[in-house]
């Protein structure tokens, strides 16, 4: 196994070797092997594309029982105001009417995909879907849904290799590898953004991350009252708007956001809470780091249902006497728009491949020590 090596702009350390995936991929096979030994019927083997390409193809050279293939691809987009976000499956040729499915993944974090996939599947007529995955993560996986085959569970740590990728590279590894945290890259500034539907808990986790990392916090809505107070240029026009009832345009909270950054060369990292909310906004960030030899490292992203959303903003308003925000039709609307102004966003920072999911249900400190785990990796 190749020692520490360099994807793209971040160094991995080894993890796994082929040689233990091996060994593992033999141990799931003949379980599945031994479960579809008798089996009345020819299953359906689907392939969750990209990362569990390499897994599928070593996993049915171990298959000796009938099977078929078919690949899918999950996109997401705005659905109902109960679910929030809904998914379709793209890509699946094969009818899967009354048939048994064994789905292939290569990892299960949160399990929102894999959830997502299994109803999904069985809403299209599935008479049956096992799960298997080549690699868990027991400690962030809390679904009810049970997955039948699992060929190793690791720690929650960002990798590469064997099919899975850091924006697009290092799918072609052999080997599994692990960011290296221990690197001299460890001192260089660090940008992470923190996501979130309302009542999502955003301001007070990123509180608790500033005090406990060492960050800056960056708020636009913070930053335009402090230029405006301050009588800046940029505070001095965005008042002016502000005056006129119309929105502060992207260029001006750009120019804000860079201002800050300058201002605070030395410090450990920043938090943009609330910002970027658009995919222009994201690209012109990602710009305006690059400049400064600098990138987004991580994107936080707290995961709760629609529904908690619903009841946690309507008890918000009841306490701070929010008349509007108690109305359902508002609040579903409140919901709404949060769906369609971060989809994209959350895609493009997918396809950098530094956007992570983090369950955002349960106590605050039961939350904050999922995101610090997510934060330690970088820092």
């Amino acid at each position: 196994m190749e020692g520490r090596i360099l994807v793209k702009d971040r160094y991995f350390v080894p993890y796994i070797p082929y040689e233990r995936l091996e060994k593992a991929i033999d141990a799931v096979a003949e379980r599945i092997n031994h479960d579809f030994k008798n089996f009345d019927g020819t299953p359906i083997i689907l392939c969750v594309l990209n990362g569990s390409i390499l897994f599928t193809g070593e996993l049915m050279k171990r298959l000796n029982f009938p099977c078929e293939f078919t690949s899918v691809r999950l996109s997401s987009y705005e659905g109902t105001l109960s679910t929030g976000v809904t998914r379709k499956v793209l890509g699946l040729t094969s009818s899967i009417k009354g048939r048994t499915v064994i789905v292939v993944e290569d990892i299960v974090d949160t399990g929102k995909t894999i959830t997502d996939l299994h109803a999904l599947l069985l809403d299209a007529g599935a008479a049956d879907v096992k799960i298997c995955t080549m690699l868990l993560k027991p400690e962030v996986y809390k679904k009810d849904l049970k997955l039948d085959y699992v060929a190793m569970e690791i720690e929650n740590r960002f990798i590469v290799g064997f099919g899975l990728d850091y924006d697009q590279l290092g799918r072609n590894s052999k080997d599994i590898y692990i960011l290296d945290s221990k690197t001299e890259e460890k001192t260089a500034m660090k940008h992470f953004l923190i996501f979130g539907p309302p009542g999502a808990g955003k301001g007070t986790q990123a509180a608790k991350l500033i005090e406990r990392f060492g960050l800056r916090h960056v708020s636009t809505g913070d930053l335009l009252r402090r230029e405006i107070a301050a009588g800046t240029a940029l505070g001095l026009q965005a008042k002016s708007l502000i005056d006129k009832g119309e929105l502060v345009p992207d260029k001006v909270v750009e120019g804000m956001i860079a201002s800050e950054l300058d201002q605070h060369p030395d410090v450990k990292g920043f938090i943009f809470d609330g910002f970027p909310r658009t995919t222009a906004q994201a690209e012109h960030l990602d710009a305006m780091l690059a400049a400064r030899g600098q990138q987004v490292d991580a994107v936080l992203s707290l995961m709760i249902p629609d529904e908690t959303v619903f009841e946690r903003i309507r008890h918000r308003a009841e306490i701070e006497n929010r008349v509007d925000d108690t109305k359902p039709e508002i609040i579903r609307n409140r919901i709404a728009t949060y769906h369609s102004k971060t989809e994209p966003v959350i895609s493009y920072y997918k396809g950098k491949g530094v956007y992570r999911e983090i369950d955002g249900l349960g106590s605050i400190d039961e939350v904050f020590d999922r995101v610090s785990a997510v934060m330690e990796e970088y820092l």
